[in-house]
């Protein structure tokens, strides 16, 4: 079923009839798990909040981080003076080399899906073919009435142009680079029958279900299945502690990628640096890899011994 907002009837078939994936995902535990890191791009300054992303972002990638995520938000909302992700995107571009860049996310009901499209290309295109485009129906109903959208039409409006950002995208596989942020069960089927990423901010222990929901798109997604977490770091929280957090997380199983954020969403760019430095010291080098290290650290060590 194309429209994809009904479960699969069993095991069996997928949401098209393709075949559906059988048991639990290759990563049961923290290896080989991915680091990202997102940043609400907040302030009293814009131009200053743009620079100092922009900085954030090369010292992430310094210090091994796989992606970098930035957050949009319309007119302030949240503290956020990001209207326009992929511009900025395109200038940190310019100033990394192998790190994954992302959206996180754009509140795609606000969008021309053809302006998209193109703006996308061209971050993509400075990239060196970098870009990860994370899309989301949105939660700031203001900016649905500045945008004159339906806000209760939300999610209805983000599913159709989803199907029309698909159809325009240039590539084999656009679906391949999209990530949908989403915590509702018919929108995570509708994510497994379209082969598109999810992004989940839903916390195991918070919400039971999201580990049914994600075992159910691994099952049934058309294509690789790629499920990265958004998970804060607590200010007060041993590494070891947060370790352990993870752990047990019962989304985690499910997901290939953690993407840490600092709290508040609004803290200064000094608290991000700490945060950046303490995953890339304290947690990083912890996680449980066969070769015992993370990819990127091995730079990263070589920097430090250097210095």
């Amino acid at each position: 079923m194309r429209n994809g907002l009904s479960a699969p009837p069993n095991r069996e078939i997928g949401f098209s009839g393709g075949p559906a994936r059988a048991g639990r995902p290759t990563r049961p535990t923290l290896a080989a798990m991915r680091l990202g890191y997102l940043t609400h791009v907040t302030g009293d300054d814009p131009a200053r909040a743009y620079r100092e992303t922009i900085e954030l972002a090369i010292e992430a990638e310094r210090l091994g981080f796989d992606s970098f995520w930035v957050a949009q938000h319309h007119d302030g909302h949240l503290g956020g003076l990001l209207g326009s992700p992929l511009v900025l995107l395109g200038a940190i571009a310019q100033y990394t080399e192998r790190m994954r860049l992302g959206t996180g996310v754009i509140a795609l009901p606000l969008e021309d899906p053809l302006r998209l499209a193109e703006d996308a290309a061209v971050a993509d295109a400075l990239s060196g073919g970098r870009l990860e485009l994370g899309i989301g129906a949105g939660a700031d109903a203001d900016a649905s009435d500045r945008f004159g959208r339906d806000h209760d039409e939300r999610h209805e409006d983000c599913l159709a142009a989803l199907d029309r950002l698909l159809e325009l995208l240039p590539g084999d596989e656009p679906q391949s680079r999209i990530w949908w942020a989403t915590g509702r069960p018919e929108t995570v089927d509708a994510a497994a029958d379209r082969g598109v990423g999810l992004l989940s901010g839903r916390r195991g222990e918070a919400h039971p279900e999201v580990a049914g929901d994600l075992a159910r798109y691994w099952t049934y997604c058309h294509g690789t299945p790629r499920v990265a977490l958004s998970r804060p770091l607590i200010e007060d929280e041993s590494s070891t502690e947060t370790l352990v957090r993870w752990a047990e997380d019962p989304a985690l199983p499910w997901a290939g990628e953690i993407v840490v954020q600092a709290q508040p969403a609004t803290a200064p760019t000094a608290r991000h640096r700490e945060v950046l430095r303490r995953v890339a010291d304290e947690i990083a080098p912890r996680l449980e890899e066969p070769n015992g290290i993370r990819p990127g650290r091995e730079r990263l060590s070589a920097t430090r011994s250097a210095t």
